[in-house]
């Protein structure tokens, strides 16, 4: 029986995960970065196959520009998540293909630099992804809001696993710089296993669409925080909330409730993180919890009719909005409340 290495399993399942992702049905454009962050990390997983283990050392020429590929095309893909980032793609195109472009060099002429080129990138990548994400689950300004919390706590697990990243590439240089390499297969490895979770973190994230591209964006504005203003910007957003009843929108992220509301983004998010101590997804998210609640108890509609009545996409995100808000499951509620309205109707009787 031939042996198959476990990286090539690997690819084997990114390949998979890619076709899934790309073949989705969604109204929204697909986030294309992330897209060819997991079409790399595939390729990456291939070549290092290649290389430990049937021994074909020749792929070494191209697994380091692919592993430079890699932390510009997360930091892409977050970006598109963070603002509209396609006006600034094609300008920004060259900066980011300067990690490769500096491996390609060094690959012809200081090929000992590689390792210590191929750290700094992770690193470098990870810091700037953490200053995007500095406003935290918010700053995803483009991620619908039932999914934003736990996307955001995805990509900044995705920036310590750059950073991780980076130590192995940096034990593996030591192990073979001491002239045996004996657990460079080893510790290759176990990079491998953290680029897992990286594309797990990128396939998470792709999932979730975004506005059109060509829907601008409020202004903000650099006045200083008011109280009064404060009150005004969250009556205009609970307006829109309980009258509109804007928060059935699956859709429904913190752009698009800006726009409805004529406020700029940044200053809903400050405005409601001051009055309530929560960030905007939880909020509208507890209108959501809110009117399932009634649903559950009111009307006999499935669980999964009600999540997507009121604005929820997957039953993972419901189910934990749901025991955030109420402390239990939705079935618990539906039961709990069903055996209080029967008490009242003995009672009444």
């Amino acid at each position: 029986m031939p042996f198959v290495p476990l990286p090539f399993v690997v690819a084997l399942s990114l390949f998979v995960l890619l076709w899934v992702v790309a073949t989705r049905q969604d109204e929204a454009a697909p986030n294309l970065p992330f897209l060819g962050l997991i079409l790399v990390a595939a390729l990456q997983s291939v070549l290092t196959g290649l290389r430990w283990g049937y021994g074909i050392s020749e792929v070494g020429y191209i697994a380091p520009v692919s592993a430079a590929i890699m932390p510009s095309l997360l930091y892409a893909g977050v970006s598109k998540l963070v603002r509209n980032s396609d006006r600034q793609w094609p300008a920004l195109l060259g900066l980011h293909a300067t990690p490769a472009v500096i491996i390609i060099v060094l690959m012809i002429f200081w090929r000992e630099a590689i390792d210590i080129a191929l750290t700094s990138i992770d690193f470098i990548y990870a810091a700037a992804i953490l200053w995007l994400l500095r406003s935290g689950a918010d700053g995803l300004r483009l991620a619908p809001f039932d999914g934003a919390v736990p996307v955001y706590r995805a990509i900044l697990l995705a920036a310590v696993t750059l950073c991780l990243s980076g130590v192995v590439d940096m034990l593996v240089s030591f192990d073979l710089a001491s002239g045996d390499g004996a657990r460079a297969a080893t510790l290759i490895g176990i990079g491998n296993l953290f680029m897992l979770v990286i594309i797990g973190v990128a396939a998470a994230a792709a999932s979730q669409s975004h506005v059109p591209l060509n829907a601008a964006d409020p202004t903000d504005a650099q006045s200083p925080p008011d109280a009064g203003e404060d009150a005004d910007m969250i009556a205009r957003v609970n307006e829109l909330m309980q009258e509109k009843k804007l928060y059935r929108d699956a859709n429904l992220n913190l752009n698009r409730l800006a726009r409805r509301a004529g406020i700029p983004a940044r200053q809903i998010s400050a405005a409601i993180n001051r009055a309530t101590a929560r960030n905007v997804s939880q909020y509208v998210n507890g209108y959501r919890v809110s009117e399932a609640c009634r649903l559950l108890t009111e009307t006999d509609q499935s669980v999964t009719e009600i999540m997507l009545a009121v604005g929820f996409q997957t039953k993972s995100n419901f189910n934990r909005e749901f025991r955030r808000v109420t402390d239990m499951t939705p079935l618990a509620w539906r039961q709990r409340n069903a055996q209080s309205l029967s008490l009242a109707n003995a009672v009444g009787r």
